[in-house]
């Protein structure tokens, strides 16, 4: 039966000749070399994983810089809005009037103190006059 398979396909179940003694005892040809480029292989993985590590603790550190930066700048804001609205408080006609009467002892100019000024706009040049 066994000669019957060999015969219809020779191919199939070929082995080779096995050197006298243990197998692991002689080393393979370029087994050296594997090993090398084994090594190779296995360190540029060791570095190439380190960056991609470096990366993404300088992308974390980033995140964290700019989450800070930007409740800075929300605060910033905010100061600026109050600010803003202290000086319209502080500017106001009514309260700088108030300020003139109560603290300077300011009053009220009568109707004939008043002198209005207009300004009329000449058209002819100053040096051909």
């Amino acid at each position: 039966m066994q000669q019957a398979r060999k015969l219809s396909n020779p191919n199939r179940f070929v082995t080779m000749p096995q050197p006298a003694g243990s197998p692991g005892l002689y080393p393979q040809p370029g087994s050296k070399l594997r090993k090398v480029k084994l090594s190779l292989i296995l360190i540029s993985c060791f570095i190439l994983s380190l960056a991609v590590v470096a990366q993404y603790s300088s992308l974390v550190m980033l995140n964290y810089r700019l989450s800070s930066t930007r409740t800075e700048l929300a605060e910033m804001t905010e100061i600026s809005r109050a600010l803003e609205l202290e000086v319209a408080h502080l500017s106001s006609v009514g309260r700088i009037e108030q300020i003139a009467r109560d603290e300077l002892g300011m009053v009220d100019p009568e109707i004939s103190q008043l002198i209005v000024l207009t300004a009329e706009r000449r058209e002819r040049n100053r040096l051909g006059e």
